[in-house]
């Protein structure tokens, strides 16, 4: 049998053409991409390795903030002040009583600090150490205070300050010296409070991190020596400038710039991406061996040859085989397609297909734009709300799209507050009372709201009636679409339908509902992510054991509270309460006694006070009750009432009752002084001549306790 061969028909054309037109594009492609690969996997190596090093510098300026407020914290102690300011005035010879008092205090202290810390110290004005408390080997006295220049710059700059990582003359171990600076009440220069911070704490949060198996983090100083690195034996020791290889990446790096760049580091290719740490000169780099991320674009060259060598082999069968049914995949790609592009599906895809032609080709061309669109507008979405400020301006953009754009007419949403088991109307599309679709009694418990309860959606249009809650309406059909968010639901969104509008389909109904799915999940990471931001922040402002406000919200919300009492013309009262004798509690029954107490006593006061008023955790057993519109020397009364119902408090305790009193000083604004801030520090001078005249008592601040040494 003779067999003839169609030199003009598709399948010849399409064997041909695909051996000249795929298989040779293909090896010239594959050469192309593998070296594109190599540039573009080297220039995600180096984002990544600059990610990295921007997280290692946020932690390690973190951490020396951290320590420095420490330091700071530790020069505002009474005892400490007290101290320097005794040995200023009379010397360290005539104090012996309180030296030694204080040394103890510092040996107590260090016990606790002495992971992190080679030594802590006081000195006076002069630079001379009078108490000290160090680790094994550690010598203070050869510090040399006064010619430290970091003890003229803390003196000088008024700030706690610290030094550059250098070797303990006495223990060769690297460490870093912060020095905070001592002031009287006046102001006046009276001493340090030194501290020999273990350079680990630093060191450590650098070299802990890896990166594949070369990867690593280090950390040079502003002279490029280097002060952190997984080898301890170039620490203080290696000077980068010194490596050939590296002089721009090191330059770079001690100018204070932010970036990535490749270098050779003793004959390795690597590359690093570093940040500068600006406080100190400092800069953390991350980097990794060049060979270890390009292994990837080796293996792909080598299964590109693979699959050309197979492609040519195979190609003709598959072209033969494939032609005479070209038509039909055709046509089942395109109805995919429709499914995708009404919701049904999800794919990603990055281009536009021109359409060139009108047979089964170009349709397909069509509905792949159609779907692309439809991806595009859920990207545009999720870029839209993930700027806006709020999760009210979240579901408020979410209502408006399913509104206009979607051509759903009645919408409402509604957010589900758990901790109230309550549900509130957060958008609606018109303000018509005839869309309020359900009753009242679901906004007072959202557990009857069905789609809440079950986390399914739930529709009158294929079972009528099947929400009790839903108020019929005839003609009327309902679909309620529940948002979940980590398992539970946090809000439901409401679709209402007219049965008898002439437009009314069930299938162009069904496909707006998918839509309005693919929406609600593309929107759920946004959601999350407003919510626990949202969270967060009413928890940085609320004092974890009392459940009180603490003074960070004081500080937030000074401004807001003093606007609205003075466009009031109203007057706020403060109320400085301390409990007496709270230390002997902790002492005689443990701190968990101690926080009983706290507890029982901000509920007293809590209850003492009007729901209006605010009442702060101002710090240890310390309250602060701010009352908001009262009327002029009401504070007294308010402030009586509280002493007599902590004096009537009995805390219930393993070991018995325990019953405290309470000294309270008052004073109010704007009547004793033009700013809330000094108003609070003169409720706090009323208290302290309180407990100077017996405790348990309440005084009203006056003119002639304020001294002006006290400023």
């Amino acid at each position: 049998m003779k067999v003839r061969i169609n030199f003009s028909s598709i399948r010849f054309k399409l064997i041909v053409g695909g051996i000249l037109i795929v298989i040779m594009p293909l090896a010239l492609c594959g050469y192309v991409a593998i070296t594109q690969s190599a540039k573009t996997v080297t220039e995600l190596s180096k984002t990544s390795e600059k990610y990295i090093a921007q997280g290692v510098a946020m932690q390690v300026s973190a951490t020396l903030d951290g320590e420095l407020k420490f330091v700071s914290a530790f020069t505002l102690r009474s005892q400490v002040r007290n101290t320097a300011k005794t040995v200023n005035d009379k010397g360290i010879q005539e104090n012996s009583g309180v030296i030694g008092a204080i040394r103890q205090d510092l040996k107590k202290r260090f016990e606790l600090l002495q992971k992190n810390y080679a030594g802590i110290f006081l000195a006076d004005a002069s630079g001379i150490i009078y108490a000290e408390s160090v680790e094994d080997g550690e010598n203070i006295n050869n510090w040399e205070i006064p010619q430290q220049p970091l003890f003229q710059e803390a003196k000088i700059s008024r700030k706690t300050v610290s030094g550059e990582i250098i070797r303990s003359k006495a223990t060769n171990e690297p460490i870093m010296p912060i020095f905070g600076p001592i002031f009287s009440d006046t102001g006046i220069f009276i001493g340090v409070f030194g501290a020999l911070l273990k350079a680990s704490v630093i060191t450590d949060l650098v070299t802990a991190h890896k990166i594949g198996n070369t990867g690593y983090c280090f950390m040079i100083n502003s002279s490029g020596i280097m002060i952190a690195h997984p080898e301890a034996k170039y620490i203080l020791q290696l000077d980068l400038k010194t490596i050939a290889g590296m002089e721009s990446i090191v330059k770079a790096m001690l100018a204070g710039e932010e970036g990535s760049e490749s270098y050779v580091f003793h004959g390795i290719d690597k590359v690093a991406g570093y940040v500068p740490i600006k406080k100190k000169g400092w800069c953390v780099a991350a980097t990794q061996n060049s060979s270890e991320f390009l292994a990837s674009v080796i293996s792909l060259r080598n299964n590109i040859v693979v699959i050309v060598l197979f492609s040519i082999v195979i190609i003709t069968i598959i072209v033969f085989l494939a032609t005479a049914s070209i038509t039909r995949p055709l046509n089942k790609v395109i109805e995919g397609l429709e499914d995708i592009a009404n919701g049904k599906g999800q794919v990603a895809l990055t281009k536009r297909i021109a359409i060139t032609s009108i047979d089964e080709i170009g349709t397909l061309s069509l509905k792949f734009n159609s779907l692309m669109e439809s991806i595009s507008n859920l990207a545009v979405f999720k870029k839209v709300i993930e700027e806006e400020n709020s999760l009210d301006e979240v579901y408020q953009r979410i209502g408006e799209l399913f509104t206009q754009q979607l051509g759903i007419a009645c919408c409402s949403i509604y957010q589900v507050m758990d901790a109230k088991s309550e549900m509130s109307l957060i958008y609606q599309s018109s303000f018509d009372p005839k869309e309020m679709s359900c009753h009242q009694s679901v906004f007072n418990d959202c557990e009857l709201c069905k789609a809440k309860r079950t986390g399914h959606i739930i529709t009158s249009i294929t079972f009528p009636s099947i929400c009790r809650q839903f108020s019929e309406q005839n003609g009327h059909s309902h679909y309620c679409l529940p948002i979940l968010v980590g398992g539970a639901v946090v809000a439901v969104v409401q679709f209402i339908f007219d049965n008898a509008d002439k437009s009314f389909d069930i299938r162009e109904i069904e496909d707006k509902i998918f839509k309005a799915e693919q929406y609600i999940n593309e929107s759920l990471a946004v959601i999350e992510t407003k919510r626990l931001m949202s969270s967060l922040r009413d928890a940085a402002l609320v004092d974890s054991l009392t459940g009180l406000y603490n003074r960070r919200y004081l500080q937030e919300y000074t401004e807001k509270i003093v606007a609205g009492v003075l466009r009031r013309g109203k007057t706020i009262g403060l109320i400085m309460c301390d409990l007496d004798y709270f230390k002997q509690v902790n002492d005689t029954y443990g701190h968990n006694a101690g926080d009983m107490v706290l507890k029982a006593t901000s509920q007293v006061i809590a209850q003492s006070v009007r729901e209006s008023d605010i009442v702060i955790r101002f710090g240890g057993e310390e309250f602060l009750a701010v009352l908001l519109d009262i009327s002029q020397d009401e504070s007294m009364k308010i402030a009586e009432k509280i002493r007599l119902n902590i004096e009537q408090l009995k805390v219930k305790l393993p070991e018995g009752v325990i019953q405290k009193t309470i000294s309270l000083g008052v004073s109010e604004f704007p009547s004793d002084t033009g700013t809330l801030w000094s108003c609070i520090k003169f409720a706090d001078v009323a208290l302290y001549r309180a407990k100077t005249e017996g405790r348990n008592r309440c005084v009203r601040f006056t003119k002639e306790m304020w001294q002006e040494d006290q400023v």
